[in-house]
């Protein structure tokens, strides 16, 4: 190793804390980003390069390095998320609260060929500027960020893990092998994009007709339940008039347990739902006053209608004992805990 070489290493042990308290900062950052946009992302991550590491670089490369900070991956940070178009919004936001060096930085999938397929991710080089909240030591250290999706990463560790770097010296049909395969993720990552956009405007659909009163025929699934449950009028007058028994908050929670409960009952569609509501209101206001006017409870969750709308359907349906704990079963799992509900709700069928 030459002199040169040897010098950025001695930079390197002098500064190797500034670059670790540098990667607490900048995961922080990440990880503020990735709220800031509501997104859940699967990993931040950050690593500091070993002196092995870096003196094998500086071994193969040294002769591009003239000090310590043309060495810009000696702290690197990994955002890992879950579709292909959060990439962008992370990567505005990071231009935003760093000091990015677009120079060298690089979009490698602006750098694949029209007819390829390969490794694509979004890497940064970037710095915390001066005159912030930061020690001015961190400040200025360029260091790497790499944007990409979990199929992405995943391409990433697997080249790196059986040493696929390049197409040199690599036999053709497994060359193929490996575009192929590139091929197939990329097409994975637009396709759950798709998922996606597909789910947010069925929702949206689901919604507006819920609202108009135009969802009878809608089945009953874990997107259609929910918008039933918060934009159902008579639904939410149901579930105001039980909170307001005790006094208690409405807590919004996925009311997707109910759905086999509901194809116990044979509510399949939301129709259904509408007219167990309209048979059952009074009767299910009157057992969640027997439930809850002693309950001393603070919230309440957006599905309680739906608890206590279930057992006055039994009751006014007339279910047997049997079919009574079969159906609580399904929510309570224990038979024995399911047999004492169900002989406390069939003896309140009198008593309201």
């Amino acid at each position: 190793m030459n002199l040169k070489c040897r010098l950025i290493l001695e930079d390197y042990r002098k500064q190797k804390e500034y670059f670790a308290k540098l990667g607490d900062v900048a995961h922080q950052i990440l990880v503020d980003i990735a709220n800031d946009l509501g997104l859940s992302v699967l990993a931040v991550e950050h690593r500091v390069k070993t002196e092995k590491s870096l003196a094998g670089k500086l071994e193969r490369k040294g002769d591009l390095y003239s000090t310590i900070e043309d060495v810009t991956d000696i702290l690197g940070c990994r955002i890992v998320c879950f579709l292909a178009d959060e990439i962008d919004k992370i990567g505005k936001k990071i231009e935003e609260r760093f000091v990015v060096d677009l120079e060298n930085s690089s979009d490698k999938r602006a750098l694949i060929k029209a007819d390829s397929f390969g490794y694509l991710s979004l890497h940064y080089i970037c710095s915390l500027p001066f005159g912030k909240e930061w020690p001015d030591e961190i400040c200025g250290k360029k260091f790497e960020i790499q944007i990409k999706t979990v199929l992405q990463h995943a391409w990433s560790v697997i080249h790196h893990d059986i040493g696929y770097k390049s197409d040199f010296g690599v036999p053709r049909d497994i060359s193929r092998q490996f575009a192929r395969l590139a091929g197939l993720l990329e097409l994975a990552d637009d396709e759950f994009v798709r998922a996606r956009d597909n789910m947010v405007g069925y929702t949206e659909d689901i919604r507006k007709r819920i609202i108009t009163d135009d969802a009878d025929d809608v089945q009953i699934n874990m997107i259609s339940l929910s918008e039933y449950v918060l934009h159902n009028k008579n639904m939410q007058r149901l579930i105001k008039e039980i909170a307001n028994i005790c006094g208690a908050e409405i807590s919004v929670i996925d009311p997707e347990s109910y759905i086999p409960q509901l194809a116990y009952l044979k509510i399949k569609k939301l129709g259904d739902i509408e007219i167990m509501i309209n048979e059952n209101y009074d009767l299910a206001l009157k057992l969640a006053n027997k439930a809850l006017s002693v309950a001393g409870l603070d919230i309440v969750s957006s599905s309680v209608a739906l608890r206590f709308l279930c057992r006055a359907e039994l009751l006014n349906k007339n279910y047997d004992y049997d079919k009574v704990v079969e159906f609580l079963k399904i929510s309570l799992g224990s038979k024995e805990k399911a047999e004492r509900q169900a002989t406390l709700l069939l003896r309140q069928k009198g008593e309201c």
